[in-house]
């Protein structure tokens, strides 16, 4: 119980903190602690909530480094109904994330997301729809804010991703010539400065997640900010 921050929480559905440095769900092959594990420990009822046991009802994932919101169920119709609103984008989220050099915004970037071999590490984009085995689906990032930071040559950003597939935003800042600091699978080659703590290798954080309620209809609006607990300098 300990290890659960829970930012929302009706009886129906859950929003949950994830530190960086934790895996969302259990992976295959092992490979560490992670969220799941401590979210089974606490109700074991959810291994047979999401399609996968070892997902203990959360419908979407963060990246190992990644901080912030995942949304789950306590059953599995409410987990199909917000699983179907995020694979059509209706789940709307919001990150923040720091990147090499000075970025303008907003702009906007639309491409295909797939991987360039079976079992990569790393995504590629892709301008056109590719062959099927690249296994591509359409991704749009939108940057829309940003905060320069003179001292460490860095932008702070507020990023919207739909629907945020793998490495989406990290693989689009590359593709635009801005990677994230620290982020040296997509071309970084900084690391994050001291101001910021060193229990991840970049700074991800999805801040924000909004929805329509599967049983009520209601717009829901979770947010979980972090630039208080950064101490950036200007």
């Amino acid at each position: 119980m300990s290890d659960l921050r829970f930012l929302y929480n009706d009886g129906e559905l859950f929003a949950i903190y994830k530190a960086p440095g934790l895996h969302s769900v259990r992976l295959p092959k092992g490979g560490g602690h992670s969220l799941a594990d401590a979210l089974l420990a606490h109700s074991p009822h959810l291994k047979d909530v999401s399609k996968h046991p070892g997902d203990a009802g959360l419908v979407n994932r963060l990246d190992e480094d990644t901080s912030g919101i995942l949304l789950g169920a306590w059953s599995r119709p409410v987990w199909e109904q917000l699983f179907v609103q995020l694979l059509s984008g209706s789940v709307i989220k919001k990150y923040k994330a720091l990147v090499e050099g000075h970025l303008s915004t907003p702009q906007s970037i639309k491409t295909f997301i797939g991987t360039p071999h079976r079992g990569a590490r790393k995504m590629k984009v892709y301008e056109q729809e590719p062959p099927a085995w690249a296994r591509a689906l359409e991704g749009t990032t939108v940057f829309l804010d940003s905060r320069f930071l003179e001292t460490l040559k860095a932008t702070l950003v507020t990023v919207s991703a739909s629907p945020a597939r793998r490495h989406q935003i990290r693989l689009h800042s590359s593709h635009i010539g801005r990677p994230l600091v620290g982020d040296v699978l997509y071309g970084s080659t900084r690391e994050l400065p001291s101001p910021i703590p060193h229990n991840r290798s970049f700074l991800l954080h999805a801040e924000e997640v909004s929805f329509s309620h599967p049983s009520t209809g209601q717009e829901i609006l979770i947010t979980c900010p972090i630039e208080d607990e950064l101490a950036l300098p200007q």
